[in-house]
């Protein structure tokens, strides 16, 4: 009898790395030469089937892809919890996109929610602080199921608590952008207000796109259109006073921004 279980994970990385484009391989096999920029966070589940040492395990991944933008710590932090393990990419022809994990990715996951279990993904074979390297392409396929059959074993190997022994790097500090520090705040606001972050976040990227705010260079002007936005939604299950001071609140911390 095969035994079950579900697992959050995380996909990380800057943003153009390439992500998105191999969730969407190894979930629907297709490729894209568009890129869009993920807003927030975006999830997707996928269903594999292992066999590890005569047993036979069926593992779901509900995998989050998350804002590739450093100094949305909030959001990031936030979309962290309750994951299990992490998947890292990089792109081989961008060296400090392979930088940023050293520096960015690894320490804000486990600054959150401590050591899990992780692989890393990019265009050759690579090993980063523990971590097993592979060959991936997003276009071709090459690599992209093996990578992940790769997590969901040390997901099995590792059971419930999560925990992988991996070598020590310097926690780095979190970046700091007034801009980018407010749009995290009004992102994470929004979601707390909602109750419900994997929810919230499809309606915060919808009014995010409504008002033509690129979360890689927000403007004020950008953010005082999405905060109109976002009370509007709000006037559907916020009472009216509530609604205002959501409002109220957010206009001021883009008011004080730099």
């Amino acid at each position: 009898m095969s035994e079950y279980f579900k697992k959050k994970v995380l996909i990380l990385g800057d943003g153009a790395v390439g992500k998105t484009s191999l969730i969407r391989r190894f979930v629907v096999d297709k490729f894209s030469d568009e890129y869009i920029t993920t807003i927030g966070t975006k999830t997707t589940k996928k269903d594999l089937l292992l066999d590890l040492e005569g047993k036979e395990w069926n593992v779901s991944l509900l995998i989050w892809d998350v804002l590739g933008q450093k100094g949305y710590t909030e959001v990031q932090t936030s979309a962290f919890q309750g994951a299990k393990g992490v998947i890292l990419v990089y792109d081989v022809s961008r060296p400090e996109t392979r930088g940023s994990l050293v520096d960015y990715w690894i320490p804000r996951v486990w600054k959150v929610v401590g050591r899990l279990p992780m692989v890393v993904f990019a265009n050759k074979s690579c090993e980063l602080y523990g971590c097993t390297g592979h060959l991936t392409s997003a276009k071709s396929g090459g690599g992209v199921e093996d990578a992940f059959r790769a997590l969901g074993e040390q997901l099995v190997r590792t059971g419930e608590s999560g925990d992988t022994e991996m070598r020590g790097v310097l926690v780095a500090g979190d970046v700091e952008d007034s801009i980018v520090a407010v749009t995290d705040r009004i992102m994470s606001d929004f979601c707390k207000e909602f109750g419900d972050i994997e929810t919230a976040m499809p309606i915060v990227k919808q009014q995010f796109t409504k008002a033509g705010v690129d979360v890689k260079a927000p403007t004020k002007d950008g953010l005082l259109r999405v905060i109109e936005y976002l009370a509007e939604v709000e006037q559907g299950f916020k009472p009216a006073t509530q609604v205002s001071e959501n409002r109220s609140r957010r206009l001021g911390w883009v008011r004080k921004a730099n």
